[in-house]
């Protein structure tokens, strides 16, 4: 039987809140990229248990350390959090022999801003981290894998979506960062290209055999980012056809066999009883709750409460069950504790270790969240949330106050009848977040970067787009049914269905000319047509309410190179890296428009930066050896195609 902690109890008043060669080696690499891009699913059949927990120490010598981040998991999806047509037993036996933490919440309903949380330790208002694809994690803040290499841990990373990319600021502390994608035809706008999370693992499997041969004592800290149940809900075989009606369960049941490969390897190795495994969903997903079909609109449980379980017998107490409400934030300090490590600077989140081993008797901290997309892509009010071990409060233009005790699904909003908690909660929520919207690291819009904007053509760059008369925005639970047909259109143009998407879009614009999302899919749904001079009007008007946006000068760009107008082509490039340096794509749009203007030295130099911002991706180093055989400098390029070969 489960050991359970569970919260103290607590009184009943209201609580607080050369050519031929170059020929050969092009031919060669490409069919290895080829062949990678294919990659057959080779996860085996899982087979036996984790090893069963005994009363002996951990191995001597430091603990090795395995993440497992599960995109867009909602807890109630698993078996071990009582979804019975659930397929999850290996992540079900890690719970049973480990620490299941019943009611773990995330900061925020996206993924970026929720891993930013979950490796520093911070709230998103206070690493600035708020959303998506124009967020960059400051180099200033501490983070798990900084702290763990400097403690001399070999540290990897393998990454199933481009929201992850390097660019974003998660890669420092890691030696590897694999975040090599299988992106979508080039005439298609979208954030959201991915890696089918087997492939992942696979690298991943290839980095621990490699360590176990190289460094078999030293130990690693390994982090596998799973995207697989992001919509669209499509498991492979035989997943696809065992969850014909309930596909986002085949994506989990999916996830759970690679998670049994993954301890396979480590068992097969002699790691697994040195390997402290940690496996936490970074957000949820509404499934229609709330009137949500997916999630990052709204900030109510569903998209919230995600899994969290810690394995590792012999070093913690199997079969426990803690009850009380814990956070994301929370991880990097219970890991770091669990290794004998010292804290993270200035982290916002605890230790777990007391409550774990029962002996903290508190009650637990305030839980905060938040969504800042309404605002960033509709032009509508942020949300944010704050919950105690019973009462959830959500800032809304109507607030909405829920009793999770008695009505855990948020069905009835007690706003009206218990003033005073409301106003006791919106208090609390005002002091933790210090009475500000706190900090916003989105595109580099410093003085420098906005002087190169304006020498571009971009006077007035980095404005905030303005409010509404009154200074008033809508409650995204009055419009969450446009959002679901944006939604739809956004999935719709990745599949190249125009003529179903268009009508919805230019409907959305027609009645609301300031939402940045429509304009952004209806550009990449003119850009998907061929109509390039119609997307750039949407990117230009994308632009003017989302001006920090590197994406939408990089796209502009594409179109313009489309058009043959290299000038311009260039110009938007230049634009896109003045806001982020680190763009690689965007480098290599520069590199390329330069060789074809006969300027390989500047060219070379662009692309060699794209390689260095983003050294594991093979494709960069191939057009990087490109100019440099059309430059004559065949050694080098021979050695560029090699080292793309190797990877």
């Amino acid at each position: 039987m489960a050991r359970r902690i569970r919260p103290p109890a607590k009184a009943a008043s209201a609580p607080p809140p050369g050519a031929r060669r170059r020929s050969w080696l092009w031919l060669v690499v490409a069919a290895v990229l080829l062949a990678g891009a294919a990659g057959l699913w080779v996860i085996q059949r899982a087979g036996g248990g984790l090893p069963r927990q005994g009363d002996e120490p951990p191995a001597a010598g430091p603990l090795n350390v395995l993440l497992i981040t599960l995109d867009t998991t909602r807890a109630d999806r698993l078996g071990s959090y009582g979804h019975a047509p659930a397929r999850t037993r290996h992540l079900d036996r890690l719970a049973a022999e480990g620490v299941r933490f019943q009611r773990a919440i995330s900061p925020a309903p996206i993924t970026l801003p929720a891993h930013a949380s979950l490796f520093t330790g911070l709230y998103p208002f206070a690493h600035g981290v708020r959303n998506n694809g124009n967020f960059y994690l400051p180099d200033r803040f501490q983070t798990l894998a900084t702290a763990l290499q400097a403690r001399g841990y070999h540290t990897g990373a393998f990454v199933s979506a481009f929201v992850l990319d390097r660019r974003y600021g998660l890669a420092r502390g890691f030696d590897t960062y694999d975040d090599r994608q299988e992106a979508p035809g080039s005439q298609i706008v979208t954030l959201e290209a991915e890696r089918r999370g087997d492939r992942t693992a696979l690298v991943l499997h290839e980095w621990l055999d490699e360590h176990a041969r190289r460094q078999p004592n030293q130990p690693f800290f390994a982090w596998l980012h799973l995207f697989d149940p992001h919509e669209p809900y499509r498991p492979p075989p035989p997943f696809k056809e065992a969850f014909a009606g309930a596909p986002y369960d085949g994506e989990i049941a999916f996830d759970d066999a690679i998670v049994a490969s993954v301890r396979e390897r480590l068992e097969r190795l002699a790691l697994a009883d040195r390997t402290l495994v940690v496996v936490a969903g970074d957000h949820g997903e509404s499934l229609g709750d709330h009137g949500e079909e997916t999630h990052s609109m709204f900030v109510y449980e569903s998209a919230l409460h995600v899994p969290l379980i810690l394995w590792r017998p012999g070093l913690l107490p199997g079969g426990t069950v803690v009850e009380p409400p814990v956070r994301l934030i929370d991880v990097a300090p219970t890991i770091l504790e669990l290794l004998g490590a010292p804290p993270l600077e200035a982290a916002q989140g605890r230790s777990l270790v007391p409550l774990i081993l029962g002996r903290d008797k508190a009650a637990p901290p305030a839980v905060y969240a938040e969504t800042l997309l309404p605002q960033f892509y509709m032009n509508w009010a942020p949300l944010r949330a704050i919950r105690d071990e019973r009462w959830k409060f959500i800032d809304a233009p109507r607030p909405e106050l829920y009793d999770l005790q008695a009505d855990p699904g948020e069905t009835r909003n007690l706003l009206g009848e218990h003033g005073s908690v409301a106003r006791a909660m919106a208090r609390e929520l005002e002091r933790l977040t210090g009475g500000s919207t706190g900090a916003n690291s989105s595109g580099t819009m410093d003085a420098e970067t906005l002087e190169k904007l304006a020498s571009l053509g971009y006077v007035g760059a980095g404005a905030e787009p303005a409010r509404g008369a009154d200074g008033s925005r809508a409650d995204p639970k009055d419009f969450i049914g446009v959002f679901n047909q944006l939604r739809r259109a956004n999935s719709a143009v990745r599949e190249r269905r125009f003529d179903e998407a268009l009508p919805v879009l230019e409907r959305v614009l027609r009645e609301d000319p300031r939402n940045a999302f429509a304009h952004l899919v209806l550009g990449s749904a003119r850009m998907g047509m061929g109509d390039h001079p119609r997307a750039i009007a949407q990117f230009r008007r994308y632009l003017e309410l989302v001006p920090t946006s590197a994406y939408a000068h990089h796209w502009l760009s594409i179109c313009y190179i489309r058009l043959g107008d290299q000038a311009n082509a260039l110009r938007e490039a230049e634009a896109a890296l003045a806001i982020d340096p680190r763009f690689s794509d965007a480098r290599v749009m520069k590199g390329g428009i330069l060789a074809a203007r006969g300027q390989h030295p500047a060219a070379l130099k662009e692309l060699r930066l794209a390689v260095e911002t983003d050294p594991e991706k093979p494709l960069l180093r191939l057009d990087l050896a490109r100019v440099l055989a059309e430059a004559g400098q065949l050694e080098e390029a021979d050695l560029e195609y090699t080292t793309a070969l190797s990877q």
